[in-house]
Order: structure tokens, then sequence, then C-alpha cells
């Protein structure tokens, strides 16, 4: 669920830095985007699911907002609640990846479901906003809440990330988005391929075609990664992507393989890599053809390509066969990226800004490096040149006469050599310069994000005054207190204190997860607690403590040894009859109904070595020998839930007897 409300700062703070994985988050009337939240996701391997299936069926899986699900032949539907407690009405839901064949999106009304359609198949024209990505209104007016439903299908990776802004926020004309990046980063490219259109005319050499097939087929897998094409009117290509990528590869491969000079030193190799370029071709076409499981095929094969094209390099760099690393480094830097990019498509890494965009400042640094290599001709035709002229002077000194007449020939020559020298170099230069600024850019750019994120928290919260200052103080005094506060909690703890008094179970339950909160923090476990009663028991405090603790860290152990991806601990305090309720569950999946009979048995423990099977049994004795209540265990749809029953007691009432020991189990 999306919650949009005004809650306090410090809660929009928390979520901003740990993540809300839950099925939902906050957005107050002074946030402009969100995109830290998680959905319901559904897979329909037969793709024949329709809206009213869809909206009747449970959702099994949580996601993140930024999700890689690998390569699906079926579709894909997501479920967003949103609740609006904000004074805004009009939002805007946008998604980032613009190549899925179909992404529509499913509101309900008063006469059924209203299907909006987007995604390639769908023109420009006719959708609701005209961008290559999907993006849709939201009308949620103030105190409602929302359910609605996309279904997505594609022929490359399922694989993106939905953003929530104000209408406001979205149409504001000064908001930066991808599609900003990306022209700036085709210009980038555009310059590099023209610089080596005159370097080609100039030098006559089959590598410097190669390069510009290269950077050009980049420029137009760029185009379709960001589908740029769609606004100049083109038809959609949804296999484009990756059949563009397989000519990417091809031209790489023959301007490694010419670079390397593998007819030369390497002619078993260079047959290899000729039959690489051939099964790219090949692939583009299969992948256009749309035929089953070709695309992880041709990602495989890509990444062995340049894990041959990396050792083939070492090997021509150790014989002394180049004499340049700009290749090597630029191989050493492209494969990691890459590698981060398929990985995420097949779905083996999580989708964030690094594995999913890595690869462009990757191919960005790989492509300069290249230019820079041809710049390295340059040079190197430069110092044949000179050891040319130092030949002639060698001669000359061996017969003056011969050479005078050489020399006059020669000086001809090299001035026209020079003349293309010239030209060369500044083509070259240029090289050299963009190589520069791409270096000298990389800091000034994280500053412009600083002052930028600067800039947008001094617009959302105003200026530094007093009473700002004061109140700054005033959180970092509760910081510190709440760190003193957790340093006399575990003092306290060790104490041998077994006293009873007439005790405040919230104040327990804090307490516990205080003392528990360096292996949870860890563990990155969300907690949640909620009290609902000051009725008070009688009982020792840090036997209490004990047994929250144990059943906290039963719940953590669980949680971690499952690998929940988003663990969760609830608990609850509660007035039950006569008697107050604690409620400890998660959401690790519960236990197995042949374990739950054995669970309070001591030594009985499923952690093997790690467990010594009496945290349970000696919880279990605390509470009914010594507090005259009980601990008793259910599962329910999530995970394990145990509960806590302890008679409620009043100062002015004389314990029972057996309240009264103050004799702990062993």
């Amino acid at each position: 669920m999306i919650i949009v409300g005004r809650p306090l700062f410090f809660r929009i703070l928390f979520l901003l830095l740990f993540g809300a994985l839950q099925a939902g988050a906050v957005l107050s009337d002074s946030s402009l985007k969100l995109c830290d939240f998680s959905v319901k996701y559904l897979y329909d391997e037969t793709s024949q699911m329709g809206i009213s299936e869809a909206a009747s069926s449970p959702f099994p899986q949580t996601i993140p907002p930024q999700f890689a699900l690998g390569y699906k032949e079926g579709a894909a539907w997501f479920r967003l609640t949103l609740k609006n407690r904000s004074g805004d009405a009009d939002f805007v839901l946008h998604f980032t990846e613009p190549f899925w064949n179909t992404f529509d999106l499913y509101e309900p009304g008063d006469k059924g479901w209203t299907r909006r359609p987007n995604g390639l198949h769908t023109p420009l024209t006719q959708r609701q906003i005209q961008h290559a990505s999907p993006a849709f209104r939201l009308s949620v007016p103030p105190g409602s809440t929302k359910i609605f439903y996309v279904r997505g299908q594609t022929a490359n990776a399922q694989i993106g990330a939905f953003e929530l802004y104000t209408a406001e926020e979205y149409f504001k004309p000064s908001r930066f988005d991808l599609d900003t990046f990306y022209l700036f980063y085709l210009g980038i490219l555009f310059i590099i391929a023209v610089l080596n259109l005159f370097l080609l005319i100039e030098m006559r050499e089959r590598i410097y075609a190669y390069y510009i097939g290269y950077v050009v087929s980049f420029i137009l897998f760029i185009t379709m990664f960001n589908a740029f094409y769609l606004y100049a009117g083109l038809a959609p290509w949804p296999q484009g992507l990756h059949a563009v990528g397989t000519v990417v590869m091809a031209f790489m491969a023959l301007f490694s393989a010419e670079f390397l000079e593998l007819k030369k030193y390497f002619p078993r190799m260079a047959l290899l890599i000729r039959l690489f370029i051939w099964a790219f071709l090949l692939f583009g076409i299969l992948i256009h053809l749309q035929v089953p499981h070709i695309t992880p095929v041709f990602n495989i094969l890509s990444s062995l390509l340049v894990g041959i094209l990396v050792f083939l390099a070492v090997k021509t760099w150790i014989a002394g066969n180049i004499k340049t690393p700009y290749y090597l480094i630029a191989l050493i830097i492209y494969m990691p990226a890459m590698g981060l990019m398929v990985l995420t498509f097949d779905g083996l890494l999580p989708n964030n800004d690094l594995t999913r965009y890595g690869f462009l400042l990757g191919a960005l640094i790989e492509i300069i490096f290249f230019s820079l290599i041809l710049a390295s001709r340059f040079h190197a035709a430069k110092n044949e040149m000179i050891a040319l002229q130092k030949a002639l002077l060698d001669e000359k000194e061996k017969s003056q006469a011969f050479l005078e007449a050489e020399i006059d020939r020669q000086r001809q020559e090299i001035q026209e050599k020079n003349a293309i020298l010239f030209n060369q170099s500044r083509h070259a230069a240029m090289g050299e310069m963009i190589s520069m600024i791409a270096h000298q850019w990389r800091q000034p750019l994280n500053t412009l994000a600083l002052i930028n994120e600067n800039l947008y928290f001094q617009h959302k919260f105003g200026e530094w005054n007093e009473e700002s200052f004061e109140r700054s103080h005033d959180q970092f005094n509760e910081h510190l207190q709440y760190m003193s506060k957790t340093i006399d909690d575990f003092r306290n703890y060790y104490k041998n204190d077994k006293t009873k008094r007439y005790e405040s179970i919230g104040e327990i339950v804090s307490s516990a997860l205080r003392l528990s909160d360096v292996f949870l923090k860890y563990a990155k476990i969300k907690t949640d607690i909620t009290v609902s009663t000051d009725e008070r028991g009688y009982f020792s405090k840090n036997e209490m403590i004990q047994v929250l603790m144990n059943l906290i860290k039963n719940s953590h152990d669980a949680i971690v040894e499952r690998r929940i991806p988003s663990g969760k601990i609830t608990i609850s305090v509660e007035e039950r009859g006569t008697s107050i309720c604690i409620l400890v569950c998660d959401n690790a999946g519960g236990i197995s109904d042949e374990i739950a009979a054995k669970i309070f048995e001591p030594y009985f423990s499923t952690k093997s070595d790690n467990g010594t099977g009496l945290g349970l049994y000696m919880s279990k004795s605390i509470i009914e020998e010594h507090c005259n209540g009980s601990l008793t265990h259910h599962n329910t749809d999530e995970g394990a839930c145990f509960t806590v029953l302890i008679p409620i007691h009043h100062e002015n009432t004389t314990p029972d007897a057996s309240q009264s020991s103050n004799v702990s189990p062993v």
C-alpha cells in the first residue's frame, strides 16, 4: 500500500534512510516523488488472465518498486494500493523502462474497470501521457483509497522501476529525468563518431570504420534502450534492444580483431572471433524472429567474447605486440559493467541504479579509451617519421653528395606527411580533450548532485533559522538520551536483580527491543510495536526482558535462516479479559506441525550446533512458574506468533504466593 499523508518529518527521514520494504510507504504534502515502496506481483504464465481474474487472485509475491525478474514469456501483473492522506488529488505513476510490449493500467470505476493502454504497441498519440516510458495520471481524492492493477508483457527481461509523483512535480518544466541524461549521453557519442569519421577519411584504415560502426550501433542501442525512436513516429520494435545489441558486439569483435592483429599473432583465435561475429548476426535475426530463450544465450555468448578478448589482450600486452594499455584497461572496466547489466536482466542481481545503468558509464569509458587507441596510432606514425629522419641523417654522414639529393626528395615526402600528421594531431587532441573532460566532470557532477539535493531540501523545509536550529539541537539531544538509555538498559539487564515489582509491559517491551537492536539492525529486520493498555503486571523486570529477548531472537534467527528479504517482527500489548496479552509475531513462514509440538521441550533445537534448545523452555518456565501466566504458539498467514498472557495486578492488591518467588529457572 502506498500511503499519501501528513506524517512528521522524522518518519519521512526514517523511510528515506532505511527503506520501507513493505506493501506501502509514506508520501506527505511536502513530498514530490516517492520511489521507496513495494508492490504486489503475480506472474501469468499463460498470458490469458484478465483483469477480473487478476483482481480476485492472491498476489503471492511482494517486490520492491525497482525490480528485476529475469526473462519470462508470460505476463506480469502488479497491484498498487494508494491511500491518500494529503491535500493533493492528482498524481502520476511513471515506469522507467519503455521497451515493454504492453504496459496497461486498470483503474476501478462505477461501471467496472477502465483500461489505459501503454507500452510499445500503443502509439504515443494514443497514450494518456505522451512519453516514451509508460506514465499514467492517477486521481485519488484526499482521504480515499484506490487499488490499481498494471499488466505488462515484454520480449525482453521483466525489469523496471515504478515512480510516483504529484502531478505538479511531474509536469514541472525544470524536472530532471532520464531523457535529459540520455540526450547528453547521445550527444557525446555523436561527437566521438564525427571526430573518428574525419580520422577515417585521413587515415583510410579499416579499424576506424569498425570503430565508427561500433559507436553508431551503440547509439542505436541507446535509442532502443530509451525508445527515443518512437518520438520520430517509427514503428515499435520490441526485440530491437537485444537485436541491435548483437550488432554492437559484432562491431566490437571486428575492431578488437583488427587492433590486436589476430590474423598475424593468433590466426586460430582470429577464426574463432570471426565465428563469434557471424553468430552474433545470426542471433540478431533469431531475436527479431522471437525464437524462445535465444536472448539469455546471446547474453552468455557476449560475456564469453569479452572474457576471450581480455585473455588475448593480456597475452598480446605481455608479448609486447601492443604498445598502449588503453584497450586492456577499457575491457577491464567494461567487462564488470556489462556483467552487472547481463546478470540484472537475467534476474540474478537486484535492480538498482548501479546494476541497471552502470554499464552506460563503463561503455562510455570504453569508447573514450578506444578513441585514445586510435590517437595512439597517430603518435606511432609520428614516431615512425622521426625514426626515418634519423636514418636519413645517418646516411647523410656516409655520403653527403648522395644524401643531398635524397634529402631533397625525402624532405618533400616529409612535408606531405607532416601536413597529414598536422590534421591528425588536431583530431587526436580533440579525442584527448574529450577524455580529460570526462575525467574532470566526475567531481563537478557529484557536486552538482549535492547542490541539487541541497536546493531540494531548502525548497521543502525552508532556510535555517533559530527555530530550526533549536529543533535540530533537540533532535541531537533526543538521540544522545536514547544512546544513554540503551547503555543503562544493558547495564541494568546484566544486574543480578530478580526482585518482583509492579511493572509496565510497554516499558519492558521497549527495553527488550533496545537490547535486541544491535542484531536486528544488522539483519535489517523491521520492528513494529503497539501498546494499547496501561495495565501492569507483577514480575521481575529482568526475567520478563529475558523472555521477550528470547522470543525476538527466535524470530530473528528464523528470518535470517530462511533469508526473508523484508523481515519484520511485530509486538503488540493489549488487555484481554483479566490478563495482559503480549503477541510476538514474525513473517518467517511459521513452524511446521511436527516441530511445533516440541519447541518448548528442553534441549530441543532446530539450529544444530548453534542452539542450546533452552530459550523457549526457560521462557515458558518463567512465565508459568514465576508470573502465573502462559506462553503458547500458533502460526499466522505470514509466520510464527507467540502469545504471552500475564495476570493484571494493581499495587493495592496482594500478589499470590506463587508470584512472590524470586528464584529463576536454570
